[in-house]
């Protein structure tokens, strides 16, 4: 990833945001089986794949190629219950997290990386996807008449 597309990608991540922190607050729909049916589901989600990426593009900054093996945003989304979680609980802990990335724009070595899961991947290569996985959910919300 080049200058410009790094700092492409935090421009999308704040639209991203801002666009996110204009949903309404909706109640948790247990019925809705995909996140492009409820917007509660779908900011848990993006809240759970945020927090497990952030993670990892920590301990790529903070190690030296490390091997870390986390589990599957929808696993922690289950075992955390994220379906049932307030609105505000969810929309707070994504917003203090989307600062704490948006810090690292500034990063020198955005291409230092590591193993996660047994794949190799960059800061970078994980901010790009942190964007393009939100890009693709906030496309495919559907409203309730959808």
């Amino acid at each position: 990833m080049d200058t410009t597309e790094w700092h492409e990608a935090f421009v999308r991540m704040r639209e991203n945001l801002e666009t996110i922190r204009n949903w309404q607050p909706e109640e948790p729909c247990i019925e809705a089986q995909r996140c492009e049916y409820s917007r509660h589901r779908t900011l848990a989600h993006l809240r759970a794949c945020q927090e497990q990426w952030l993670w990892i593009v920590l301990n790529f900054i903070e190690n030296e190629s490390p091997s870390i093996k986390i589990p599957h945003p929808w696993r922690i989304f289950d075992d955390e219950n994220y379906e049932i979680v307030s609105w505000e609980n969810h929309m707070e802990k994504f917003i203090a997290d989307r600062v704490k990335w948006l810090a690292l724009r500034d990063i020198v070595g955005r291409d230092r990386g590591g193993k996660w899961n047994s794949k190799l991947d960059t800061i970078s290569g994980l901010t790009r996807r942190l964007v393009d996985h939100e890009s693709h959910h906030i496309g495919t919300l559907r409203t309730p008449t959808s």
